[in-house]
């Protein structure tokens, strides 16, 4: 018998000291709708692994939705088949979310909203293509893990908002990826009110003619954003964003050929640090605005020309060190201004 539509539900009232859901599921089939809604203390969906067996989905043109509201839900579901939607929303604190999906034209929307939740979402398992991820956690000390895992053609969407103390990573294998992380938002997505900062966010990106943007704000001066990207591969565009009152770090290390590199960090106190390296033809536009400057730049080059434009507008310190071997015949381009 084949379910085309399965809906649970689990609501718990607090009796004893003892409170707990623990639902198992294990679905080959297609078109099949699953709602599962975990409303209570403890529960948990399972599996990879939290804790242990099933939440396994098989086949294509499936929606899978799981809702957890209230404190230390788990959940944690695996799933291999196309055209597949899979959505996870926590509402509480100290939650566990894990997707794992192998197939293509699939979607993954996991929302989290409290406090001290970890997420782990991640497509991909040989040439899938044509994925996309959206994870949003508005809340405090989260950490954010998400994956594309030998994919192409696949979108990428991290948020996280109104936090503190957060660590954003994000893995990329593959080629032409769109890949966005925000943290507190901007450019122009807005929301930054309630933005603390002292947050990090790392990219890991392998392949060619990606898009990888960073976009990192906050306003009440309170430790800053640091960010670390490291691309290996030819034709990709990297953006990284830094806003706000804090201090603002970027580390951005690119092996490969042709790419493009927009940094831009502004604050109005501390200071503005860079160190990038990369190589082979690229074209870097840095934009140092407000606040002591610091901008470390090795461009070591092969062959092709590389094309750098430096800007740095403060009133107090501006510092910077250019390293450049240029091997083309028509000569490398450098500009500096600072005000």
């Amino acid at each position: 018998m084949i379910y085309r539509f399965i809906k649970v539900l689990t609501s718990l009232l607090l009796f004893s000291s003892v409170s707990y859901a623990d639902i198992w599921i294990s679905q080959s089939g297609s078109t099949v709708n699953i709602d599962v809604v975990q409303d209570g203390q403890d529960n948990t969906m399972r599996s990879l692994n939290v804790n242990s067996g099933n939440a396994s989905f098989t086949g294509n043109n499936n929606t899978i939705e799981n809702t957890q509201t209230g404190n230390t839900n788990k959940s944690g579901f695996w799933s291999n088949g196309d055209s597949q939607t899979m959505k996870l929303t926590q509402t509480g604190n100290s939650n566990t979310s894990k997707i794992d999906n192998h197939g293509s034209t699939n979607s993954i929307i996991t929302t989290i909203t409290g406090n001290s939740n970890t997420t782990h979402d991640e497509i991909g398992n040989g040439n899938d293509t044509g994925n996309s991820i959206e994870t949003i956690i508005v809340g405090n000390t989260n950490n954010s893990h998400v994956e594309v895992l030998d994919g192409d053609n696949n979108d990428i969407e991290v948020q996280v908002q109104s936090q503190s103390n957060n660590i954003v990573r994000v893995y990329v294998d593959g080629d032409s990826n769109n890949v966005k992380a925000w943290q507190g938002k901007h450019e122009n997505g807005d929301v930054d009110s309630n933005e603390t900062g002292d947050n990090d966010v790392y990219w890991y990106v392998t392949g060619n003619n990606n898009n990888v943007a960073s976009y990192q704000t906050d306003d009440n001066n309170n430790g800053g954003q640091y960010s670390y990207n490291d691309i290996d591969g030819n034709s990709n565009t990297v953006k990284v964003t830094q806003r706000g009152a804090g201090n603002h770090y970027s580390k951005i290390d690119i092996n490969g050929d042709s790419n493009i590199i927009d940094v831009t960090q502004r604050g109005n106190s501390n200071e503005q640090w860079l160190d990038l390296e990369v190589d082979n033809g690229h074209d870097v536009d840095v934009f140092q605005r407000y606040s002591d400057h610091t901008a470390t730049i090795d461009l070591t080059n092969g062959g092709g020309a590389y094309n750098l434009d430096l800007n740095q507008t403060a009133s107090t310190d501006q510092t910077y060190s250019i390293t450049g071997v240029c091997a083309n015949a028509n000569g490398c381009s450098v500009s500096v201004t600072q005000d």
